[in-house]
This record gives C-alpha cells, structure tokens and sequence, in this order.
C-alpha cells in the first residue's frame, strides 16, 4: 500500500506502478487502485475526503495446488490543508494447507513538497500462519523534473515462532526506481529491488510496468513484467524456500460515475524450484475491485 505521486494530480499506489514485485492478487501490500486516490480530485472537490476499496482475488494452480483467496478492504481519509492522506486495511487471506491470515494495516502518505512524497506502513498479523506476523515499509518519491522520477523504498519483514530459521532479523528488502513520465497521465516505471534472509542468503527481483493513462472515458490499462525472488510467493506454500519467478500482469481501470471506479485484472506467476531450473507451479490470479469516493 504505498503511495507515489504525479507531477500534478496523483497519489498512485505503488502497488500498481510495480505490478510485479507487489503482486495484485496476493501479497498483502497490494491496494489494485493506481490513481483511484487522486490528489487534485480531493482538492478540487471537498466533499471526496474518504475513499474506500474493496477488492477480492482467486489464485489457481497448477499440479493439484490447492487453490489462494484474498479479500481486503482499504479505507483513506485525506486532509487536505496538511496534505496529508491516511489509511488502512484489512487483508483477509485464505492459503491452504497452511490455513488463514488476517492482516491489519496502518498507513500514512505526506506531501512535504510538490515534488517530494514520504509514505510509510505498519502492518501487522495476529498468531500468524504463514505471514509475516509484522512489516514495516517507509519510502519517498522524489520528480527530478516535470518527466523524471526516483523512487526508494525499505521494507522489513518479521516472523514468529513458526518460522524459527527467519525468525532472528527476518526479511529486509530495498527497492530503488525511477520512473518516466511521457504525458501527464502515461508513464512507465522501472525497479530493482535487493533483499536478503539473515545468516542466509540474498535475492534481488527486477521489474519494469507502463502505465496507458490517456484512453477514452478516462479508462488506464497497466501492463507489467519482472523477473527475481519475491518472498510473498513463498508465503502460504508447504515450505519455505526462496526461488526466482517470471511474473506478468495486466489491469484495466475505468471510471463509472464521478465517484465510482471499477477495476479488473489478470497475474500470471511462472515460479522455479529453488535448486535448478525446473518448474515448481504456475499461478493464475483474477481480480476485481471498485474504489468509492464520499
């Protein structure tokens, strides 16, 4: 549930501008919203300063894999003289063998200038089955200019009792980009991102997504691809071992009424085993969800 920023207008889930490393199905910090929060629409129009996103996912496999589920609820409240936006959310997660995981998340996204935002999340999950029972994330945008931006973020993973040999310092990730700006409202982004398990070993994931801004009725199609070891992938299988995936996205948002958004959208993950290259699963997730402004 991070929250980067256009030039002008927007508070973009970062969720969406990386749509390999953040998976929309699946991994608890994905919000499936890009541009749903929109900076200038709450300016503009007071009376929009909460928005609510549900949104339910369903994850098949191949090889008799049992099926993954996800429903979540994200809720954002934005003040506009501090320019600030806070949220929150309730992931519920369905991974069987391993069983349920609810996820409770606070966030917070801050405007210190108009070309710098700071966003930061605390999530946590009560007797944890296969989650990570804390995570804390804290990251900035930063637009070099009207058609560049950086991006960094730092995120940290930590596991209870069930997971001893991750259980010490867990899992920390740092996630640098940039992304580039071709109109106001079509843009792609590239990332890298480095992580490692203590005393273990390290992975890095690269990703890049395109982002079409400038269809009819307001319509955003966004298409993405990575390559490299995301953790929440592991999270729910029987095991735990870090492998490398291919992992392909596309989602199409578009607006029904002036304070009404549907959006939908299809992930494919082609994992391998953690020892050779050879397949573990495939993973098909379809997706829907609406975003409600009042």
């Amino acid at each position: 549930m991070r929250i980067a920023i256009n030039k002008h207008t927007c508070l973009v889930i970062l969720a969406m501008l990386f749509l390999l490393e953040d998976h929309y199905g699946q991994s608890p910090n994905s919000l499936l919203s890009a541009e749903i929060i929109n900076l200038e629409e709450l300016e503009n129009e007071p009376a929009y300063q909460w928005t609510i996103v549900p949104t339910y996912s369903w994850s098949f496999f191949n090889h008799g894999r049992d099926s993954w589920q996800k429903e979540s609820v994200d809720l954002y409240y934005y003040l506009p003289e501090e320019r600030l936006l806070l949220g929150g959310s309730v992931d519920m997660m369905h991974r069987p063998p391993n069983g349920d995981d609810i996820i409770y998340a606070f966030n917070a996204s801050w405007y210190a200038h108009n070309d710098l935002e700071i966003h930061g999340e605390i999530g946590l999950t009560q007797d944890a089955n296969f989650l990570p029972s804390e995570r804390y994330s804290l990251g900035l945008e930063y637009r070099l200019n009207p058609k560049l931006g950086f991006l960094f973020d730092v995120e940290q993973l930590n596991f209870g009792s069930y997971a001893p040999t991750w259980e010490e310092d867990g899992i920390t990730q740092i996630k640098s980009g940039i992304s580039y700006w071709f109109t106001e409202n079509t843009f792609a982004t590239f990332r890298y991102t480095h992580g490692w398990v203590h005393d273990q070993a390290d992975f890095d994931c690269y990703s890049a997504a395109i982002v079409f801004g400038d269809l009819p009725r307001d319509g955003q199609l966004s298409i993405g691809i990575s390559y490299g070891t995301d953790p929440d992938l592991d999270f729910g299988t029987t095991s735990t071992a870090l492998s490398d995936a291919y992992t392909f996205n596309i989602f199409y948002k578009e607006p029904i009424k002036p304070n009404l958004t549907l959006f939908a959208g299809l992930e494919y993950v082609y994992r391998f085993q953690p020892t050779n290259n050879h397949e573990l699963y495939q993973m098909w997730t379809p997706t829907i969800g609406i975003s409600w402004k009042f």
